[in-house]
């Protein structure tokens, strides 16, 4: 009965916290002609009041610009996820029921003060009995129920907003998108995971990139430890720059921290990775991207990863390849193919507005370097894909995290080395292109896929070298 009462009052909280962002939105901000900078902040805020549900989601929809306008997404990547910290009780508590020994029999130090605080768990700086440095993430208590009672009046909302506003891409899909990645979060033996893979395939690689190392030995669904990294986020050290900050600059000028270095190994690594591995961190954020004392960038927070099938890495590429060379006919084809069909059947339309922004794309990479672009290119792809879900295309997932990814590391292109060469990106996406073709040969080769005319090539060819 109780859990009912407060799931009622719950409701009636969020209720009134939409009403007043609609008044907002809808009349207040009308009145007085205020922009989409002021509505985006007035989101943040009352997506902040609701707590920690609402803020994660916020946090997704901050990597949804096919649902969002760029404004809105970026004011919601400023999302603070800055709760206070639960009692030392409970962590000693939930490490102990998970890990079966108390703190002191697993560590030989423990800060109990946690280093982050955030609406799912919170982070402590510890020392393992054989001294190596960690960082022990603990699941708040609790958190299951709370996050499942508020996603199914989350679920509720969107079906009232999809019926009222008639969205092209439908709340309620996002919502139950949001559900599983939730799910997913809440299990740090799948986090784990992720890192492991992804640390695994960087070894492959070889940019001097990596996940931190995982101890599985002491983490399970509610526990994860893995190495502390230290070091400076590629968020402080923009910020440094603009800041002027001497000492952080300094210090990383002798760690030999180099911009192009940097920009060149982000770029390579995230194509290989994407394209050859079809496995990408979802958001390269420079808030989770570490500069390291040993030259290294270390990647943390793997709640959301990236995957693409066989199919979709092609199809990317060459959309992306002939974009960069002019081809517009086959840039077009590629990202329909990617799509599916679409339902409304209007292909010429799609095509008229596909050629009046992929124009503005065309423009962005006929300049030299990064520095003499007007705008960037990642948030016109994201254009492109609104274009296909006005008119009936359902992008996948996996498609919009993807370019929500090649966006953010152009952002960090601008933000570390605006003096890159447009033509090191096409020669990168060349290059990823002939090595992801060498990966798909052995398969290709078989001969259930060759066809009767490659057949027939291959043999004229063999007979050719019999006869020398």
């Amino acid at each position: 009965m109780r859990s009912k009462i407060n799931q009622f009052f719950r409701l009636c909280e969020i209720v009134l916290v939409s009403l007043s962002f609609l008044f907002y939105i809808f009349i207040w901000s009308k009145i007085k002609k205020e922009g989409q900078e002021r509505q985006a902040i007035f989101l943040r805020k009352s997506l902040e009041k609701l707590g920690s549900v609402f803020i994660k989601f916020g946090q997704m929809l901050a990597l949804r610009p096919d649902f969002l306008s760029d404004v809105y997404c970026n004011e919601l990547y400023k999302l603070l996820d800055n709760v206070p910290s639960f009692p030392k009780q409970y962590v000693e508590e939930i490490i102990n029921k998970e890990l079966d020994f108390p703190i002191s029999e697993l560590f030989s130090k423990f800060d109990i003060i946690p280093i982050a605080s955030a609406s799912f768990a919170q982070v402590h700086k510890a020392r393992l009995k054989d001294g190596n440095i960690v960082a022990v993430k603990v699941q708040r208590p609790n958190i299951k129920k709370n996050v499942d009672s508020d996603l199914s009046l989350l679920r509720k909302i969107a079906f009232i907003v999809d019926i009222i506003f008639k969205p092209a891409n439908k709340l309620i899909t996002i919502v139950e998108e949001f559900e599983i990645w939730t799910q997913d979060e809440l299990d740090y033996e799948l986090e784990a995971e992720n890192i492991e893979k992804f640390s695994e395939l960087q070894n492959v690689v070889k940019d001097d990139i990596r996940g931190p190392k995982v101890y599985l030995k002491y983490s399970t669904k509610k526990v994860l430890v893995m190495e502390f990294v230290d070091g400076f986020s590629l968020s402080q050290i923009i910020q440094a720059r603009r800041d002027k900050n001497i000492t952080i600059l300094n210090k990383l000028k002798s760690l030999g921290f180099d911009d192009k270095e940097v920009v060149n190994n982000l770029i390579r690594n995230t194509l290989e990775m994407s394209h050859i591995n079809g496995f990408f961190h979802a958001d390269p954020h420079p808030a989770n991207i570490i500069f390291n004392e040993k030259g290294e960038l270390v990647f943390i927070d793997f709640g959301i990863v990236g995957t693409l099938s066989k199919k979709e890495r092609v199809l990317i590429l060459r959309y992306l390849r002939s974009m960069l060379t002019g081809n517009s006919d086959d840039a077009f084809n590629s990202l329909v193919s990617l799509c599916g069909e679409n339902t409304q059947k209007n292909l010429e339309e799609v095509r008229k507005g596909y050629d009046l922004i992929s124009e503005k794309l065309v423009s962005t990479f006929d300049s030299k370097t990064y520095l003499e672009q007007q705008k960037q290119s990642g948030p016109i792809l994201v254009e492109v894909l609104n274009l296909l879900q006005r008119n009936g295309f359902k992008v996948p997932v996996s498609i919009v995290r993807y370019f929500k990814a090649f966006e953010t590391i152009e952002g960090l292109i601008f933000a570390l080395y605006p003096e890159l060469q447009i033509k090191n990106m096409v020669k990168e996406f060349r290059r990823v292109s002939i090595l992801n073709i060498i990966d798909s040969l052995p398969e290709a080769l078989e001969e259930k896929n060759l066809n009767d005319i490659m057949l027939k090539l291959i043999s004229s060819i063999e007979d050719g070298l019999l006869l020398r």
